[in-house]
């Protein structure tokens, strides 16, 4: 038997509606760690976006390392597995990985290393092999795990011997070629007599829902088959912030604390995994007690701003809430006036209100507004490329072209219209 916790999408160092969360990470880490001490717990997996940052902050990584000390010093037999996931930076969360293996902290950000697994030992002399694959980037794998197929009809290869494979940029092309070089060291370590095979990756799985904090791709064509790593006895999984199962063996987590008020209502929790031979691997959520919660209330300006006697008011007080005004008239600066009595108030909406503006002001609804801003052109290249950067580190002008041609599409297809 083998038993550790998964968990992934700390995102140390987020920012939430201009209020830093340190201190409700803080009140987080140190719940796991507490969990942590139950030594039947052999290994702690966190599946990638340790940081919500690529260059994170500083009280971000002063977190992050004294989480890990206090850890390792209440249980220094327990193993720590740690991988990148699309938001941190490879170089600087892998650095003195060499080093921190050596004390039990396993950071895997290079995903030419997946295919070598980290033992574990459990009960009664049975082990687990932990592959850790890292969030893909394009050109992440160097090559093709099998040589090119030949033409059809010639008898040669696509490809020249000894020429280097072009880069492989899809994730799903990606996650096919890491798919077969894991299923290979799978087998390899099933030939070896280890009990256990684990995959932690950070990946969007095909069919996997949002939860609203997530940073999103456009379409499908980010998205993952699971089944190429159906193989393994358990795939622990980051990247979405819902906990959710995404295949026969395969779960996410999900972010141990709620990043949006879209997920004010979505249960979190670490899970704590249990692998026996023979038994499908047993999933238990164990409750994550948050700092303050996120809430959110909605009525009219009045109702908040003088005291009610509302229970859910008087209850959501001390939460993070979001209040959203049903009033038909904008009420100037209700942040500050409402902050007195909701000092943890982060943002106020005031949409009905907004809409009855545009009809008064334009004579048009809020729909024919947001179309008119499509065809002026405010979607902007330079946007992409400001995003390809922060979530590769890199822009690739190859995507940037394609970006351009969609865009130009669009408006010629609003033109043609």
């Amino acid at each position: 038997m083998l038993t550790f916790i998964h968990t992934a999408d700390l995102h140390l160092g987020k920012v939430f509606h201009e209020h830093s969360l340190i201190e409700d990470q803080h009140y987080m880490l140190d719940g796991l760690r507490e969990l942590l001490e139950d030594p039947s717990y052999k290994a702690l997996l966190i599946a990638g976006d340790v940081y919500d940052r690529s260059i994170p902050s500083p009280d971000a990584v002063t977190l992050f390392s004294s989480f890990l000390g206090r850890l390792k010093a209440r249980r220094p037999d327990l193993e720590a597995l740690i991988l990148s996931g699309n938001h941190d930076s490879s170089s600087r969360l892998g650095f003195g990985k060499e080093l921190f293996a050596e004390l039990g902290i396993h950071l895997a950000t290079d995903p030419e290393d997946a295919a070598a697994p980290i033992i574990i030992p459990g009960s009664a002399g049975e082990e687990g092999a932990f592959f850790l694959l890292p969030f893909l980037n394009p050109g992440s794998l160097k090559a093709a795990l099998t040589a090119p197929a030949p033409q059809e009809g010639t008898g040669q290869a696509d490809a020249k011997a000894g020429e280097t494979p072009a880069p492989i940029r899809s994730q799903g092309k990606l996650a096919q070629e890491a798919g077969a070089r894991l299923e290979a060291a799978r087998l390899q370590a099933g030939k070896a007599g280890i009990a256990f095979t684990v995959l932690g990756a950070h990946l969007f799985a095909l069919g996997g829902l949002e939860a609203g904090s997530e940073r999103n791709f456009w379409g499908t064509a980010e998205q993952v088959d699971i089944n190429w790593f159906a193989g393994f006895d358990y795939v622990a999984l980051g990247h979405l912030h819902r906990f959710q199962k995404a295949g026969p063996r395969a779960w996410y987590s999900g972010s141990p604390l709620a990043y949006a008020f879209e997920e004010a209502s979505y249960s979190k929790a670490f899970l704590a995994v249990t692998l026996e031979q023979g038994q499908e691997p047993r999933i238990n959520p164990l409750p994550v007690q948050p700092l303050r919660k996120l809430s959110i209330l909605t009525g009219s300006f009045a109702s908040f701003f003088q005291d009610s006697g509302d229970a859910a008011y008087a209850e959501a007080a001390q939460d993070y809430l979001e209040i959203r005004l049903t009033d038909s008239a904008l009420v100037e600066n209700p942040l500050a006036l409402l902050r007195e009595r909701f000092p943890w108030i982060l943002s106020v909406k005031q949409e009905a209100a907004l809409a009855r503006q545009l009809v008064l002001v334009h004579g048009q609804s809020p729909a024919f507004w947001e179309g008119a801003a499509l065809k002026r052109g405010l979607i902007d290249k330079d946007d992409f490329k400001d995003f390809l950067m922060d979530i590769y580190g890199e822009a690739d002008p190859e995507k940037i072209e394609l970006f351009q041609e969609l865009v130009q599409a669009i408006e010629t297809g609003e033109n043609q219209g």
